[in-house]
Protein backbone atom coordinates (compact mmCIF):
# COMPACT_ATOMS: atom_id res chain seq x y z
CA UNK A 1 0.00 0.00 0.00
CA UNK A 2 1.88 3.51 -0.96
CA UNK A 3 1.71 6.47 1.96
CA UNK A 4 0.21 10.05 0.77
CA UNK A 5 3.72 11.36 -0.16
CA UNK A 6 4.73 8.42 -2.87
CA UNK A 7 0.88 8.88 -4.31
CA UNK A 8 0.91 12.38 -4.74
CA UNK A 9 4.22 12.23 -6.63
CA UNK A 10 3.66 9.46 -8.68
CA UNK A 11 0.17 11.55 -10.02
CA UNK A 12 2.43 14.81 -10.54
CA UNK A 13 5.74 13.90 -12.37
CA UNK A 14 6.43 17.43 -11.94
CA UNK A 15 6.53 17.52 -8.55
CA UNK A 16 8.89 14.32 -8.67
CA UNK A 17 11.20 16.61 -9.92
CA UNK A 18 10.79 19.27 -7.50
CA UNK A 19 11.31 17.00 -4.62
CA UNK A 20 14.73 15.17 -6.40
CA UNK A 21 16.14 19.11 -6.38
CA UNK A 22 14.71 19.80 -2.83
CA UNK A 23 16.59 16.87 -1.49
CA UNK A 24 19.69 17.50 -3.89
CA UNK A 25 19.73 20.92 -2.36
CA UNK A 26 19.25 19.68 1.33
CA UNK A 27 22.22 17.02 0.93
CA UNK A 28 24.58 19.73 -1.11
CA UNK A 29 23.79 22.40 2.03
CA UNK A 30 25.76 19.35 4.50
CA UNK A 31 28.39 18.22 2.26
CA UNK A 32 29.62 21.73 0.97
CA UNK A 33 30.07 23.35 4.29
CA UNK A 34 32.90 25.66 4.46
CA UNK A 35 35.80 24.06 6.16
CA UNK A 36 36.92 25.46 9.87
CA UNK A 37 38.51 28.49 10.50
CA UNK A 38 42.58 27.96 11.18
CA UNK A 39 45.19 30.58 12.71
CA UNK A 40 46.16 32.99 9.77
CA UNK A 41 44.57 29.92 7.25
CA UNK A 42 44.24 30.67 4.02
CA UNK A 43 40.73 31.50 2.20
CA UNK A 44 40.02 30.00 -1.33
CA UNK A 45 38.11 33.06 -3.61
CA UNK A 46 36.64 33.22 -6.94
CA UNK A 47 37.98 35.94 -8.25
CA UNK A 48 41.16 37.28 -8.14
CA UNK A 49 41.87 40.40 -5.26
CA UNK A 50 42.17 43.32 -7.81
CA UNK A 51 38.33 41.96 -8.66
CA UNK A 52 37.34 42.65 -4.94
CA UNK A 53 39.25 45.75 -3.72
CA UNK A 54 37.05 48.51 -2.61
CA UNK A 55 36.98 51.44 -4.40
CA UNK A 56 38.87 53.76 -2.07
CA UNK A 57 39.64 57.13 -4.50
CA UNK A 58 36.92 59.51 -2.04
CA UNK A 59 37.52 58.11 1.31
CA UNK A 60 39.69 60.23 3.98
CA UNK A 61 40.93 57.71 6.32
CA UNK A 62 43.67 55.95 7.19
CA UNK A 63 43.05 53.19 6.25
CA UNK A 64 42.63 54.35 2.54
CA UNK A 65 45.74 55.97 2.70
CA UNK A 66 47.54 52.66 3.63
CA UNK A 67 45.56 50.15 1.56
CA UNK A 68 46.95 49.30 -1.56
CA UNK A 69 46.15 46.85 -4.54
CA UNK A 70 49.21 45.30 -3.78
CA UNK A 71 48.30 44.76 0.53
CA UNK A 72 45.07 43.87 0.11
CA UNK A 73 46.01 40.75 -2.38
CA UNK A 74 48.94 40.13 -0.02
CA UNK A 75 46.41 40.08 3.25
CA UNK A 76 42.96 39.16 2.07
CA UNK A 77 42.68 35.42 2.05
CA UNK A 78 44.25 35.34 5.46
CA UNK A 79 42.38 34.69 8.37
CA UNK A 80 42.86 35.09 12.13
CA UNK A 81 42.00 32.08 14.93
CA UNK A 82 38.63 33.07 15.61
CA UNK A 83 37.98 34.10 12.11
CA UNK A 84 38.57 37.60 11.40
CA UNK A 85 39.46 39.09 7.68
CA UNK A 86 40.62 41.55 6.39
CA UNK A 87 37.62 42.23 5.06
CA UNK A 88 35.93 42.91 8.22
CA UNK A 89 38.51 44.99 9.65
CA UNK A 90 38.67 47.50 6.86
CA UNK A 91 34.31 47.53 6.60
CA UNK A 92 34.00 50.63 8.76
CA UNK A 93 35.80 52.61 6.64
CA UNK A 94 34.91 51.40 3.11
CA UNK A 95 30.60 52.06 4.04
CA UNK A 96 32.04 55.25 5.99
CA UNK A 97 34.24 57.37 3.52
CA UNK A 98 34.96 60.39 6.01
CA UNK A 99 34.66 64.20 6.46
CA UNK A 100 36.60 66.38 3.87
CA UNK A 101 38.69 68.20 7.23
CA UNK A 102 38.46 65.21 9.67
CA UNK A 103 41.18 61.93 8.95
CA UNK A 104 39.59 58.48 10.68
CA UNK A 105 41.20 55.69 11.14
CA UNK A 106 38.64 53.61 9.25
CA UNK A 107 39.20 50.03 10.62
CA UNK A 108 38.84 47.82 13.24
CA UNK A 109 40.48 45.24 15.44
CA UNK A 110 38.34 42.11 15.59
CA UNK A 111 40.60 40.32 18.00
CA UNK A 112 44.26 40.68 19.70
CA UNK A 113 46.11 38.58 16.60
CA UNK A 114 44.22 40.98 14.16
CA UNK A 115 47.83 43.43 14.57
CA UNK A 116 49.74 40.70 13.77
CA UNK A 117 48.46 38.80 10.68
CA UNK A 118 47.14 42.12 9.22
CA UNK A 119 50.50 43.70 10.46
CA UNK A 120 51.52 45.19 6.67
CA UNK A 121 48.18 47.12 6.94
CA UNK A 122 47.56 47.92 10.35
CA UNK A 123 51.29 49.03 11.31
CA UNK A 124 51.10 52.21 8.53
CA UNK A 125 48.12 53.02 10.22
CA UNK A 126 49.31 53.22 14.05
CA UNK A 127 52.42 54.80 12.80
CA UNK A 128 50.11 57.39 10.92
CA UNK A 129 47.55 58.14 13.48
CA UNK A 130 50.25 58.03 17.08
CA UNK A 131 52.60 60.77 15.16
CA UNK A 132 55.50 57.70 14.25
CA UNK A 133 54.91 55.49 16.80
CA UNK A 134 56.19 51.89 15.86
CA UNK A 135 54.45 48.70 17.47
CA UNK A 136 57.35 46.60 16.00
CA UNK A 137 60.37 48.39 17.61
CA UNK A 138 58.75 50.85 20.21
CA UNK A 139 57.42 50.26 23.71
CA UNK A 140 54.06 51.55 25.33
CA UNK A 141 54.59 52.95 28.29
CA UNK A 142 52.57 53.19 30.95
CA UNK A 143 51.82 55.11 34.33
CA UNK A 144 48.83 54.95 36.35
CA UNK A 145 50.59 57.19 38.70
CA UNK A 146 47.04 59.14 40.30
CA UNK A 147 49.04 62.08 41.92
CA UNK A 148 50.12 63.16 38.59
CA UNK A 149 46.74 64.11 37.57
CA UNK A 150 45.76 66.55 40.37
CA UNK A 151 47.18 69.92 39.02
CA UNK A 152 45.62 69.61 35.57
CA UNK A 153 45.24 73.51 34.47
CA UNK A 154 41.34 74.31 33.83
CA UNK A 155 39.33 77.46 33.10
CA UNK A 156 38.06 78.56 36.01
CA UNK A 157 34.56 80.55 34.05
CA UNK A 158 34.08 77.80 31.48
CA UNK A 159 35.11 74.15 32.75
CA UNK A 160 33.16 72.72 35.74
CA UNK A 161 34.43 69.18 35.27
CA UNK A 162 36.69 66.53 33.07
CA UNK A 163 36.32 62.52 32.61
CA UNK A 164 38.94 60.29 31.76
CA UNK A 165 37.71 56.79 29.42
CA UNK A 166 39.59 54.13 29.51
CA UNK A 167 38.64 50.58 28.26
CA UNK A 168 40.84 47.51 27.40
CA UNK A 169 39.29 43.68 26.12
CA UNK A 170 40.57 40.71 27.44
CA UNK A 171 43.90 39.08 26.42
CA UNK A 172 42.60 36.03 24.33
CA UNK A 173 38.81 37.84 23.31
CA UNK A 174 37.78 39.72 20.95
CA UNK A 175 37.94 43.27 21.14
CA UNK A 176 35.30 45.84 20.61
CA UNK A 177 35.17 45.40 16.95
CA UNK A 178 33.90 41.83 17.32
CA UNK A 179 31.70 42.26 19.64
CA UNK A 180 28.02 41.23 18.25
CA UNK A 181 26.43 41.23 21.33
CA UNK A 182 26.35 42.55 24.96
CA UNK A 183 25.54 40.12 27.97
CA UNK A 184 22.74 40.94 30.31
CA UNK A 185 24.15 40.65 33.78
Amino acid sequence: MAGPFSRLLSARPGLRLLALAGAGSLAAGFLLRPEPVRAASERRRLYPPSAEYPDLRKHNNCMASHLTPAVYARLCDKTTPTGWTLDQCIQTGVDNPGHPFIKTVGMVAGDEETYEVFADLFDPVIQERHNGYDPRTMKHTTDLDASKSQNWPKHPRTQSASSLHSSRATRGGTCCGGCTEWPEG
